[in-house]
Parts: structure tokens; sequence; C-alpha cells
């Protein structure tokens, strides 16, 4: 056997074990996001205002495992749930932030996702807790616009999460009660206006959304 005949097997080799080595660190990428996205949704069932979940420890890098898995979708929507829950604990664990940048940031979040989520579970899930957050946003009492202005914000949002997914029934539930609380005769913000609207039975409880 010549000597550029063995040069070239042996290149041939070593690319060939490199592009092994790659589909292996790709599998351990792959099942890093698939554990950690698992483990990070139980932590924060635990505890909601839990840090640094969603973050694998991936080893390639540009992470290709995770675009190939498509995360993006599935941590912006975990990302706008933990900013959505960050504006009622009153409290960003990773910042000094106050409440108005939190509101503001989770407003972002959800609004984008009512229109770019994969699903329209995710997309109603998003419009449902936009309502929430317009609605149980303080009001001056003697701002009667400002407070009609929520109430029609709100009311449009869960009205969109309806029509994005007509069994949502924390949408209905809560738009129901929002057409209760602006029915004539009735204050616009009644007391129960911003204690009696549903987040989402799975929203308090479990990470609704595409998971792996």
């Amino acid at each position: 056997m010549s000597i550029v005949r063995r040069h070239r097997l042996g290149v041939t080799a070593l690319v060939l074990a490199g592009i092994a080595t790659l589909l292996v660190l790709f599998a351990f990428d792959a099942r890093t996001w698939q554990s950690s996205v698992r483990l990070d949704d139980i932590r924060f069932r635990a505890l909601l205002d839990h840090g640094n979940l969603w973050k694998p420890a991936t080893i390639l890098p540009g992470d290709p495992a995770g675009a190939a898995l498509g995360t993006s979708d599935t941590i912006a929507w975990r990302r706008a749930l933990q900013s959505f829950w960050d504006t009622h604990i009153g409290a960003n664990p990773q910042s000094q932030e106050d409440l108005p940048k939190l509101r503001a940031r989770a407003q972002e979040q959800l609004l984008e996702l009512t229109s770019t989520a994969k699903t329209a579970t995710e997309r109603s899930g998003a419009a449902n807790l936009l309502g929430v957050l317009v609605i149980t946003t303080p009001v001056d009492a003697g701002n009667q616009t400002a407070q009609i202005q929520v109430l029609k914000q709100s009311t449009q949002y869960f009205q969109q999460a309806v029509e994005l997914d007509p069994g949502n029934a924390d949408a209905k539930q809560n738009l129901e009660l929002i057409l209760r609380v602006t029915r004539p005769g009735k204050g616009p913000l009644g007391k129960d206006a911003h204690a009696g609207f549903g987040f989402g039975r799975g929203h308090g409880a479990t990470v609704v959304g595409n998971g792996y």
C-alpha cells in the first residue's frame, strides 16, 4: 500500500471518527434538552420564582440539537409564563425590577405568543393570560376612563382566547365574569374584578405547552 493511499485512509478514518463524535454529542445534547425541560417544569410547579430554569448545559457550539428540536417555541412559552407569574409574586429573583417593568415584559412576551406560538392552545392561553394581566393591573379608583379602558382591553383578550381555542374553559369563565362585572348598574371594577379571574387551571400547577 502506497504512502499516499495510507494517508488518505488515515484522513478518512479521522473524518469518520469526527463525524461519529459529533453525532454522539448531538444525541447527548438532545437528551439533555429533553431531561432539562421535564425537570425544570417540575421545579417551576414547585417554586414559581425558581431561577435559572430551562437552560440546559449543552456541549456543541451553537446548540444544533436545540435548533433541531425546535426549542425556541417551547422556551418562549415557558419564559412568558414565568414572567406572568413574576407579576403576581411581585418580584423577579434574578433582578431588582419593579412591578411595572415586570408587567411590561410579561405583556410583551405574551402578546408575541398570541400570534407566533405553534399551537392554538398556546396562542389561546397567552391571550387569556394577557386578559388576566390587564384586568389585575392597579387602576386609580377615581379614573373611570382608565377603568373602562382596562375592561375593554381585557374583554378583547378573553374573546380572542375563546376564538383561538373554543375549548379554553378558563377564558370562557373569565369572559363571562368580566361581562358580569360590566353589566348595567354595576360599577366598572367591582371588588371581585381583581380577585376572581382565573389564571388557568394548567398555569398554576403545570406548564402548558409543547415539551419533550
